[in-house]
């Protein structure tokens, strides 16, 4: 039997898409990919489109990491979905944004009203949470997959970020993951970096002292000379605090 909330994310999706046809922004993330999944469950022909972030990183405010950095990027990438999707004949256009996201700093929402896409998970009323308990059961192993924003997140506003810098970071993370931690990150402030991971694995990390060696060397090619452990721990939107 169906749950309630897989029921309600389906006939959300039907209603947002009236001849059965819907274009996805598809990232291979937790979101889009269970939205896929619950679309085509439904009947839905759905066109997966997905997008090459470096041309993105064209745009000075992108390139530039400013605060409404995600809305310059969204815009060109809605734009340009939109313009795909149209061309083959899909007149709607949705993405994976969630309840959640609704409820913080998302300057990239203002493009996805702009462009007239659809978000069929945050027009169900489901969190993110909400949405990995269908894709779990949904039998979707990405259901458990953790959450991996947008690298640019892991350096301050306002602070020119190179390909080298994006390149390091992604290292130093892929090193966090193989020590243990899955759900992490690295975040770059000048010459200090910190390493974020959930509350009950600081004591681990922070006392790995090959993980924090090789972190570190990870990072010394872009200045980085000294790294800690965030003792808050692993959270969303650290930039913004």
């Amino acid at each position: 039997m169906k749950s309630n909330n897989l029921i309600r994310h389906e006939n959300t999706i039907k209603d947002i898409t009236k001849d059965g046809k819907m274009a996805l922004a598809y990232s291979g993330g937790v979101d889009s990919s269970i939205l896929l999944a619950v679309a085509r469950g439904a009947g839905i022909d759905v066109l997966p489109l997905t997008f090459d972030i470096a041309k993105a990183r064209e745009i000075p405010q992108v390139r530039n990491n400013a605060k409404d950095r995600c809305y310059h990027c969204k815009k060109l990438m809605m734009s340009t979905f939109r313009k795909e999707a149209g061309e083959k004949g899909y007149e709607v256009l949705c993405d994976g944004t969630n309840s959640d996201d609704r409820k913080q700093y998302r300057p990239g929402l203002k493009a996805l009203e702009e462009e007239g896409v659809r978000s069929p998970i945050a027009e169900a009323g489901l969190t993110k949470e909400q949405l990995r308990a269908i894709g779990r059961e949904l039998g979707l192993p990405v259901a458990d997959k953790p959450s991996s924003p947008c690298l640019l997140t892991r350096f301050p506003y306002d602070t020119f970020v190179s390909e080298e810098m994006i390149s390091a970071v992604g290292k130093a993370e892929d090193i966090v993951k193989a020590a243990g931690h899955p759900a992490c990150r690295v975040r770059v402030y000048g010459e200090t970096a910190k390493i974020e991971v959930p509350k009950e694995e600081i004591l681990s990390a922070e006392t790995n002292d090959s993980l924090m060696a090789n972190v570190l060397s990870a990072l010394l090619p872009i200045g980085v000379k000294q790294l800690d452990v965030d003792e808050k721990g692993l959270r969303s939107g650290t930039m913004d605090e």
